[in-house]
């Protein structure tokens, strides 16, 4: 069933998701491969969280996509069933939820990649301030969800006329826990994301002032770049919705009409969608560049080989110069 007083009708939102979420995949599978594939890029640390986004992206557009789409197709959720809803829920939340707290990670870490890069020099070291925390956050993501949504403490009612059967979240509904998810999974992994972007944008400014040209650098600044890519399609397009929920937290629900919250929600998930393409030009190598493609662009320099003279035959030749002088 479609509501008249929706902003999107459900047929526009299937063309617009499919059209989207079929070369996302593929983008995803690209670059995965394209990391995976070399041991270099497979250790790199700064790719870790690359790799954690995209595995997470493709188990969002396989499932949840999907079922977005099959909605979309029959205005209704089929099968009518709650282990469908809340399968469709825990993943909607769950993977959502990482894929925002991750990159707000990231943007921590990235200042420590880039300028305190002696923490990371020993094995130690790294597991203590990359893959820990990683695997705590992940963990912690997975945990809260599942109790709060698969054994909730209360109970959920499920509306299979609407996507996502209605988002039956009753914990929303208790002041405390709703309150710590939006503050937690929401509000400041957003504040973060931003704060830490411009700060990592402005020290790199100021650092490329007196560091050129070395290989080094380099490397951190394609890893500034990779953050500051991803960072600005979330502050684009996931940013108005955190900044919709801080509002309706503190001051009123009814700040905002309904349809402009309804085209923020659904523009926040070609976050989804766009991600890979975002990663796209920071991670392929130089090797991938159109100019090592077509070599008509390279610019053609002369190469100067090493001359070798013949000395032997020179000796030679003035030995025998000298013996053949008549002795008087």
């Amino acid at each position: 069933m479609e509501y008249a007083d929706s902003a999107i009708s459900n047929t526009v939102r299937f063309w617009l998701f499919l059209i989207a979420d079929i070369p996302s995949i593929g983008c995803s599978i690209a670059i995965l491969y394209h990391i995976l594939s070399n041991r270099t890029r497979r250790h790199a640390i700064n790719n870790h969280v690359v790799v954690i986004l995209l595995f997470n992206n493709l188990i969002y557009e396989f499932i949840d996509i999907s079922l977005f789409l099959n909605y979309y197709r029959l205005a209704v959720v089929s099968p009518p069933k709650e282990s469908l809803c809340l399968i469709w829920t825990f993943i909607d939340e769950t993977l959502y939820t990482i894929a925002t707290v991750i990159v707000a990670w990231a943007s921590i870490e990235r200042h420590l990649l880039i300028f305190h890069d002696r923490w990371y020099s020993t094995p130690k070291r790294r597991f203590l301030m990359h893959y820990l925390p990683l695997t705590m956050l992940v963990s912690y993501i997975l945990l809260f969800h599942f109790f709060a949504i698969i054994t909730p403490p209360c109970k959920n009612t499920y509306d299979y006329t609407e996507e996502i059967c209605g988002h039956p979240l009753c914990f929303h509904n208790n002041k405390v826990i709703g309150t710590f998810d939006t503050i937690a999974h929401d509000i400041i992994p957003a504040i973060t994301i931003v704060i830490c972007s411009i700060s990592l944008l402005v020290r790199v400014v100021i650092k490329s002032r007196h560091i050129r040209k070395t290989f080094q650098w380099r490397k951190h600044r394609k890893m500034a770049i990779q953050l500051l890519s991803i960072s600005s399609l979330y502050c684009v397009l996931y940013i108005p919705v955190a900044f919709i929920e801080l509002a309706q937290l503190c001051c009123s629900s009814n700040i905002f009409s309904a349809h402009f919250q309804e085209y923020t929600q659904f523009v926040a998930y070609y976050v989804v969608f766009l991600l890979p393409f975002v990663y796209l030009v920071s991670v392929i190598e130089s090797s991938w560049r159109i100019k090592n493609i077509f070599p008509c662009w390279r610019r053609t320099t002369q190469t100067v080989y090493p001359k070798v003279l013949h000395t032997t035959h020179v000796a030679a030749h003035q030995t025998n110069t000298v013996e053949s002088i008549p002795q008087n």
